[in-house]
């Protein structure tokens, strides 16, 4: 691994990069400029997605893999259109099931990318940052689904907090929760909640420790040679 020549990155590794810049431009731009009432045009947000579609097809090594993720990422998609122009209870929860199974899906594809045989280049290193922020919105997810099946499932959170306001803080309290910072202005009153916030709080110490320290280390080494 160490002996492939330091010109050869592919263009699943600059995809990579693409990918991350995107998703934090989602993550710390448009979500919170979205909770202050900014809206964004369809054709915005059409031309985003469509974007990180095109990154998931060029960082994919195989095409069942890239039919797979192409496939939840629409039904992800749609999920949330009918969440917005049809709610009700059995379209907000299939919305946050879909948006749950194609982020699994896009996990695996850009671990297969970070994880693959050769050289460890930092666009891997990226991608390793985009499989952790992956895990802060899954759980996301599964605490807006907590949410709706218990309005009171976390203190401090209005209970008729609407749809683009609870999923900001969710998104909040999933990454305190990710990263233990813990500041306290939400809690966990539901036994699943907390079951899960300790669960997400394990696996993001274990990945930054386990898995991206190790990465990190054979880059450095990588590098060295």
């Amino acid at each position: 691994m160490a002996n492939e020549p330091t010109h050869s990155v592919s263009i699943r590794d600059y995809a990579l990069t693409a990918f991350l810049a995107l998703e934090a431009l989602i993550l710390f731009v448009a979500s919170p400029l979205s909770a202050m009432g900014v809206r964004f045009p369809l054709i915005a947000g059409g031309l985003l997605f469509g974007l990180l579609l095109l990154a998931i097809v060029l960082i994919s090594r195989s095409t069942g893999a890239r039919i797979l993720a192409s496939v939840a990422v629409a039904l992800a998609i749609g999920g949330a259109l009918f969440r917005i122009y049809h709610p009700s209870l059995v379209t907000v929860w299939l919305g946050h099931f879909a948006v749950v199974a194609a982020l699994l899906a896009i996990s695996v594809v850009i671990a297969q990318a970070v994880f693959a045989p050769g050289r460890i280049t930092h666009h891997r290193l990226e991608g390793a940052v985009i499989l952790y922020l992956n895990i802060a919105l899954i759980f996301t997810s599964i605490f807006r689904l907590i949410l709706e099946l218990n309005p009171g499932a976390f203190a401090r959170i209005p209970v008729q907090a609407t749809e683009v306001a609870a999923d900001s803080v969710m998104l909040y309290f999933s990454f305190t929760t990710l990263t233990s910072t813990g500041f306290g202005e939400i809690l966990p009153l539901d036994p699943f909640a907390r079951s899960m916030a300790n669960l997400e709080s394990v696996l993001g110490q274990l990945y930054l420790v386990v898995l991206l320290g190790r990465l990190v280390g054979m880059y450095v080494d990588s590098s060295r040679k």
